[in-house]
C-alpha cells in the first residue's frame, strides 16, 4: 500500500459511501487545504498542571485558486473537559517559516461562516466529542490567529506547528481530547476540503479532587441509582432512587425482592474528614415505591449531623439489606455510587 493511501485511510472522517475507489479518494485528498500530520500530547498529568500539546500541520494549495491558500485567518478547535475552562486557561500559537501568529480565544458564540451556527456547536455536530460517554462534560473551544496569513505565500505547501499550553482542571478524570484546524473566512466547506480533525488519546488526570471518573470507559449503568439533583449544595434535599431490578449483565441486583433496603453513606468534607452513616434505622431506610423501586430523600446537613461551617465535597453510598449481608454498589465500577457537591 502506498504511503499516500495509508495516510488517507488513517483519516477518521472518510465515509464508506464516499470511498468508492482509490482514484476518488486521491481526488478528495488533494483538495484539502489544511492537514494535521501528527500530534503530541501527554498521556497523564497532575491536576492543575500546565501541559504542552503540539500539532504538526501543513497548509496546501487551494485547489480552486492555484498558487494561493484559502482564507486569511486560521482557526483551531480544542476539545477538552468543561472543568478545564480551556478558553481562559490555554495559550496557543502557530509557527512556520513563512507565517507566525499568536492565537486568541474566539468570542463565545462566534459563528462558523458556512453553516451559520456557532463554531463550537458546528464541531460538536460534525465530529462529536470522541469516546467521552458524557458529551455534556466536554466542549469545543475555538481559537483564531491574531494575524492574517498571506493569500499568496512564497511557496507551498507550508509546514508548521500549532503549540498549545493548557492548564488541566482540578478533578480526577480521564478524558479524550480532540483537535481541529481550519480557517475562519469561509468556514467549513463540504467534503472536508478546508479543514482537518483528529482525536487524541485519553489523558488521565490524578492528584485532584473527587473520585476518579473515566469518561473514556464504559458509561455508568443508568437506572440502578438516580440522584436529583446530580450535584448538590449545603441546603439541597437529595432524592435518591434505587431500582433493584437493574444489575450487572442485564440481571437483577442482590436486593431484588428485598423486604427492607437501607442507605449506607460517607460524606467527605473539604478538610478531609470522612463521616459515615450506616445504621439500619428509619433515618436511612428507603421507601418502597413498587416494582423493585425504592426511594429516599435526605438532607445532607441532617443525616451527617453537620455544623453550618462544614463543607461536603463528595458523598459515596451503597444500598444494603437489614443485616448488611447483601450490598449493591455501582456495578459498572465495582465501587460505591458517587455524587459531588456544587462548586457554588
Amino acid at each position: 500500500m502506498s504511503s499516500l493511501l495509508k495516510k488517507m485511510l488513517q483519516k477518521k472522517f472518510w465515509s464508506p459511501v464516499v470511498i468508492s475507489g482509490t482514484v476518488v479518494l486521491i481526488a478528495f485528498f488533494l483538495t484539502r487545504c489544511f492537514d494535521i500530520i501528527s500530534f503530541e500530547q501527554p498521556e497523564t498529568a497532575i491536576a492543575g498542571e500546565t501541559i504542552s500539546i503540539k500539532l504538526d500541520i501543513e497548509v496546501l494549495e487551494d485547489n480552486f485558486n492555484p498558487g494561493n491558500v484559502g482564507g486569511t485567518m486560521p482557526v483551531v478547535g480544542f476539545l477538552a473537559p468543561k472543568s478545564w475552562n480551556a478558553g481562559a486557561n490555554t495559550v496557543m500559537s502557530i509557527a512556520s517559516e513563512v507565517y507566525n501568529s499568536t492565537m486568541s480565544p474566539m468570542v463565545e458564540g462566534a459563528i462558523e461562516g458556512k453553516g451559520g451556527k456557532p463554531w463550537s456547536e458546528t464541531l460538536t455536530f460534525n465530529y462529536g466529542t470522541g469516546e467521552n460517554y458524557d458529551p455534556t462534560k466536554m466542549e469545543w473551544v475555538m481559537f483564531m490567529a491574531d494575524e492574517p496569513y498571506d493569500h499568496n505565500p512564497a511557496y507551498l505547501p507550508i509546514y508548521g506547528t500549532v503549540n498549545i499550553e493548557t492548564v488541566v482542571g482540578p478533578n480526577n478524570i480521564t478524558a479524550q481530547l480532540g483537535y481541529f484546524i481550519g480557517e475562519n473566512d469561509n468556514g467549513i466547506w463540504e467534503l472536508n476540503e478546508n479543514q482537518d480533525f483528529r482525536l487524541g488519546d485519553c489523558i488521565e488526570i490524578t492528584g485532584g479532587t473527587g473520585a476518579p471518573i473515566n469518561y473514556c470507559g464504559p458509561e455508568p449503568a443508568p437506572g440502578t441509582s438516580v440522584i436529583s439533583p446530580d450535584v448538590f449544595s449545603y441546603n439541597d434535599l437529595l432524592k435518591i432512587t434505587f431500582d433493584a431490578s437493574i444489575g450487572a449483565n442485564e440481571g437483577v441486583t442482590k436486593l431484588s425482592g428485598a423486604s427492607f433496603v437501607y442507605l449506607c453513606a460517607e460524606a467527605t468534607l473539604d478538610d478531609g474528614t470522612v463521616i459515615s452513616v450506616c445504621d439500619k434505622t428509619d433515618k436511612t431506610a428507603l421507601n418502597f415505591i413498587g416494582g423493585d423501586i425504592w426511594e429516599v430523600t435526605i438532607w445532607p446537613k441532617d443525616i451527617f449531623e453537620l455544623n453550618f461551617s462544614d463543607q461536603i465535597i463528595m458523598i459515596t453510598y451503597n444500598f444494603q439489606d437489614k443485616n448488611g449481608n447483601n450490598i449493591v454498589r455501582d456495578f459498572s465500577t465495582g465501587e460505591d455510587f458517587t455524587m459531588f457537591a456544587s462548586c457554588q
